[in-house]
């Protein structure tokens, strides 16, 4: 007989704010509030001492007082190769800071509702590349977690939608605008009754745009009307915990204009003092070219999906905390409204990715029993009423989720530097927006004769294009493919990229000369061995996070 399936936990890892939801008894997604009571935990990090570290709200407090020991948006970081937060003599990097607030989350799930977090899906944005989806996975591992998928964002979102009956059949855009990261996503959902089909259609994003740069135009508003006001050329983002103190309260007046045509703040400096206004309709003139940052990315995304067959949209899902500016909504209807014949919805904006994340997990755990079941030797009705009996859901519940299918596609493309017309220019193997898994080949020639091995550089870049120039691509990781080193000059070599649904990338060579087929040891640079993750692990074994 089979045990009852584990229960998997859905994580928000955002930029500002994280969630952590569970599957109920009555098979609804749900939040676990925190030990503050709140349904979302700030992701920033208060290192008070060496051994005590604070996550949450008090570590976003601190910072007004102690700037230099709190690390927050560092989501933003996990692309930064180099990036890491020196504190007490230490460096911390960004997977590392990461795991902090992931162990938060998980300390507050046992302390308010006695949840014991061990199999978990985090979701990261549908545009991380293997480097901050493998780092994102690490700090999963760091924070003691069995990391079950590293999930796109606005496909968590999306099941979150797609697996409600009025959502069957629809083309839905996901416009979510989260504190620090922008992704827009065009998603179909199937119309089949029996089944539940996700298809994400094409998806794009900026890592680099979020709610926060809604505050630094405030923060900008406050400084030039200070020094106005005051005559003072004081730049008073150079004291740090003024800057600080600035960028906290322009959250807060950000979000008191969703309610509010007007704001007034006072900014006091070393003596000197000037009471700034702030109207709504300044700030959505200040903050205009961020949102067409937004509808650049949404007009491409929906250009895309045309090409793909993709013509009607029939909802305008908005998901992100950010999207609660009137300006969104505004801005999107009066854009899209006529085109599109849709007016966008607030959707669950700071829950549904989490919850979308904890429905993911439930359909794994269920996809897996009854797989495992059914290797017994019974049969798919045997092994739903087994399930059914340990469980207490109905065989057609569980028949529902075995019968859910997700499909995603490439979010970058992936090539290696080659010579055209006597130009470097990168190879592109795999084009984004391609439905994964997926695989793409080509030949090349060695060198010079009798070379026993193969370097390649891989890179990354978001062209849809098989070339892609170097200057718009990153370099991600190196390969290294050995070959028997008896081989002509320019002797034929296949190189395959293979990219599966979880976005990591593998690298098969095939020696045609022999018919010898290589693999190489391809891993994401930046990304920690296997020694540097379980040297970590150790290290923080008997750290205490608050």
């Amino acid at each position: 007989m089979s045990t009852i399936p584990k229960r998997v936990y859905g994580i928000d890892l955002g930029t500002t704010y994280s969630a952590i939801a569970f599957i109920n008894e009555h098979g609804k997604a749900e939040i676990i509030t925190n030990s503050d009571n709140e349904r979302v935990t700030p992701s920033v990090v208060f290192f008070e001492s060496e051994e005590n570290i604070v996550v949450g709200k008090i570590a976003k407090e601190s910072a007004k007082t102690d700037p230099s020991r709190v690390a927050d948006f560092v989501k933003r970081q996990m692309s930064d190769k180099e990036w890491a937060f020196p504190v007490d003599d230490k460096s911390y990097k960004p997977e590392e800071i990461s795991s902090f607030i992931l162990r938060r989350l998980a300390s507050d799930a046992k302390k308010t509702g006695d949840h014991e977090v061990q199999d978990v899906i985090i979701t990261c944005p549908a545009y991380f590349g293997d480097l901050e989806r493998e780092r994102t996975r690490q700090a999963g591992k760091l924070a003691g977690f069995n990391v079950i998928e590293i999930l796109d964002e606005p496909v968590a979102a999306a099941i979150n939608y797609g697996l409600n009956d009025d959502a069957k059949g629809k083309n839905v855009i996901v416009y979510d605008l989260g504190g620090g990261t922008f992704d827009v996503t065009v998603v179909s959902i199937g119309d089949d009754p029996d089944k539940n089909e996700i298809k994400i259609v094409c998806t794009e994003g900026n890592h680099q745009l979020g709610g926060k740069d809604w505050d630094d135009q405030i923060v900008k508003h406050f400084v030039a009307e200070f020094q106005s006001q005051t005559g003072s050329g004081t730049n008073l983002l150079e004291d740090q915990e003024m800057a600080y103190d600035l960028r906290f309260n322009a959250e807060t007046d950000k979000k008191m204009l969703s309610n509010k045509a007007k704001i007034t703040r006072k900014v006091s400096f070393e003596g000197e003092k000037a009471v700034v206004e702030l109207l709504r309709e300044k700030f959505d003139e200040m903050t205009a070219h961020l949102l067409d940052q937004t509808f650049a990315l949404t007009d491409k995304v929906l250009e895309e999906a045309k090409t793909r067959g993709v013509t009607k949209i029939h909802a305008f899902l908005l998901v992100g905390g950010s999207t609660r500016m009137p300006q969104i909504k505004e801005e999107i209807t009066k854009r899209y409204g006529g085109i599109l014949g849709v007016t966008p919805v607030e959707f669950d904006v700071d829950e549904a990715v989490a919850k979308g994340a904890a429905k993911a997990g439930e359909i794994h755990v269920l996809q897996q029993a009854v797989e495992d079941i059914i290797e017994t030797g019974a049969t798919q009705e045997q092994a739903l009423q087994e399930l059914s009996d340990k469980t207490g859901k109905t065989g057609e519940d569980i028949l529902i989720a075995v019968k859910t299918k997700i499909k995603k596609v490439a979010t970058k493309s992936y090539g290696i530097r080659a010579l055209k017309g006597g130009q470097p220019i990168i190879r592109n193997l795999i084009i984004k927006q391609t439905p994964v898994p997926t695989k793409g080949s080509q030949i090349f020639g060695t060198a010079g004769p009798n070379a026993d091995e193969i370097d390649l550089v891989v890179f990354s870049n978001n062209e849809s294009e098989p070339d892609a120039l170097p200057d718009v691509s990153e370099e991600v990781g190196n390969a290294v493919f050995p070959l028997d080193g008896n081989l002509p000059a320019k002797a034929p070599i296949e190189i395959t990229f293979e990219l599966d649904d979880q976005g990591s990338l593998t690298l098969v060579g095939l020696d045609k000369t022999h018919g010898k087929t290589i693999t190489a040891n391809f891993k994401a640079e930046g990304v920690m061995s296997e020694e540097e993750l379980n040297v970590a692990i150790e290290k923080q074994r008997d750290l205490v996070i608050d």
